[in-house]
């Protein structure tokens, strides 16, 4: 299963045509441009990242009326996370982007979703 689930993440980096270290600043504040995964589910917000721990970070979105919390862990080039909000919980895979320096792209799902949605993370100036 272990084997798999590496499998697996590593084919979702890979389909987001990351190759080389992209410089991410970790902690901070970003602007977010995202995708619920559907035709005409645009929507944007902000990324708050505050490192707790060694590799431990606790995450805060803001999107909308909407407030997503939530934990990772990894470094500044790769974090996977889980996130909640309403009562819904989901994961995320937070990865540099190498077409922004500075920037993450991240694959997420709410538990049960059968689509991801897709963001753009850019640090705020």
């Amino acid at each position: 299963m272990l084997k798999a689930g590496i499998l697996g993440m590593a084919m979702a980096v890979a389909s987001m045509g990351i190759c080389a270290p992209a410089l991410a600043i970790g902690p901070g504040d970003y602007h977010v441009k995202g995708n619920n995964g559907e035709p005409n589910t645009d929507y944007e917000g902000t990324l708050s990242i505050v490192q707790t721990g060694e590799s431990t970070y606790k995450l805060t979105w803001k999107i909308g009326s909407d407030k997503y919390d939530g934990f990772a862990i990894g470094n500044n080039e790769v974090m996977a996370a889980t996130f909640s909000s309403g009562g819904s919980t989901g994961t995320a895979l937070i990865v540099e982007d190498d077409d922004h320096k500075g920037a993450y792209k991240s694959i997420w799902a709410f538990k049960g979703d059968k689509k991801l949605g897709v963001e753009i993370l850019v640090p705020k100036k």
